[in-house]
């Protein structure tokens, strides 16, 4: 659990809708740094896959923000979600400033903001771990639907679905927050998906995934699984061109936009928004506010 008597801002949202623009000016505005709340981005040589920002110098600034927990996880190691609460735990305590919460990951998100009670699971069932794919999604069928197309295809991430019962925890003190979710309409999301797509394969896409390669990462480690990245193993074993990779990317993404904003939905306290100017202005009353 997190104890922390400041407040916390949250732009959330679904992949390409804009947050960290618009995070890096609200926190020029209000004195702020940002923290990740993106599972993918937390992984190190994952940069052109997960849209990760572009960081001015090793220190994680852009125009002067610090950036907190991005790039720092090897991407074969398993990063859980007490590990990232854990991680925010820490973050607060040490820095001065309003703390931004800024990703697409719904449930890291709700991990800090509604604080929920987790503890470090070293108990590992050797009964799941003998058993295939596809015998534990039968397993875990019911908590398929609030778990993303990676997800479901990895071993780890099927078992703790099951060993937790799927998503559901506990919750304890919810934080002092302000919880924003960017509404964009799905035709400007699919326009988006698209020219990010496109603009990744320009930037080198293959390239990074045939790097990630060389330095001996698989599509079975914990951060390759991820839409970017593995939609190339198929690639890499002669199954499927480049133009059906990007295919397959452009559809897993839109299919996990619309799991995101089922997620957001549920915190029936978020402020559905579209104007940034209206974002700043809520913000810095938020943080006046007594």
């Amino acid at each position: 659990m997190i104890d922390y008597n400041g407040k916390i801002i949250v732009i959330a949202g679904p992949t390409a809708s804009g947050k960290s623009d618009i995070a890096i000016t609200l926190a020029k505005k209000i004195n702020g740094y940002i923290i990740n709340g993106d599972s993918r981005q937390v992984y190190k040589y994952l940069n052109i896959g997960t849209a990760k920002p572009v960081f001015q110098n090793s220190e994680y600034t852009i125009d002067g923000i610090k950036h907190y927990l991005y790039d720092f996880i090897d991407p074969r190691d398993n990063f859980t979600l007490f590990d990232y609460q854990l991680a925010v735990k820490d973050i607060l305590r040490k820095e001065k400033g309003i703390p931004i919460l800024v990703g697409g990951s719904g449930l890291y998100i709700d991990s800090v903001v509604f604080n929920y009670i987790l503890s470090k699971n070293h108990n590992i069932d050797t009964t799941l771990q003998s058993k295939s794919i596809e015998e534990l999604k039968e397993l875990a069928k019911e908590y398929l639907p609030n778990m993303n197309e990676s997800d479901r295809e990895n071993k780890h991430r099927l078992i703790r679905a099951i060993q937790r019962k799927g998503i559901t925890h506990k919750k304890g003190s919810t934080l002092n927050s302000i919880y924003f979710v960017l509404d964009i309409k799905k035709e400007i999301l699919e326009k988006r998906v698209e020219e990010r797509i496109e603009r990744m394969f320009k930037e080198g896409l293959l390239q990074e995934n045939i790097s990630l390669l060389k330095k001996g990462y698989t599509y079975e480690d914990k951060g390759m699984n991820s839409i970017g990245y593995i939609e190339f193993k198929e690639y890499f074993d002669k199954e499927k061109t480049l133009e059906q990779v990007k295919e397959d990317i452009y559809r897993n993404t839109l299919s996990y936009i619309k799991r995101q904003k089922t997620w957001f939905k549920r915190n029936k306290n978020s402020i559905w928004i579209n104007n940034k100017e209206d974002i700043y202005y809520k913000a810095s009353n938020f943080i006046l506010k007594e």
